[in-house]
């Protein structure tokens, strides 16, 4: 009579890999599309220099 004797590593061996594969997957992801996002749109808004005209202040800021 023959004994299974698999481990407990060997048993969530294919588990724990496409875990893992998700989770460099998803990483990888976040990434690409947030320098994706950010090349098409830029980092942040601009404000320009403060311009004041008849004690009022004004700033123009561009997107």
């Amino acid at each position: 009579m023959n004994r299974n004797s698999t481990s407990s590593m060997g048993a969530l061996h294919p588990i724990l890999f496409f875990a893992l594969v998700y989770g460099i997957s998803l990483f990888l992801a976040f990434y690409v599309c947030r320098t994706v996002y950010y090349t098409l749109n830029g980092d942040e808004p601009t404000v320009n220099k403060l311009t004041t005209s008849n004690s009022a202040a004004t700033a123009s800021v561009d997107y």
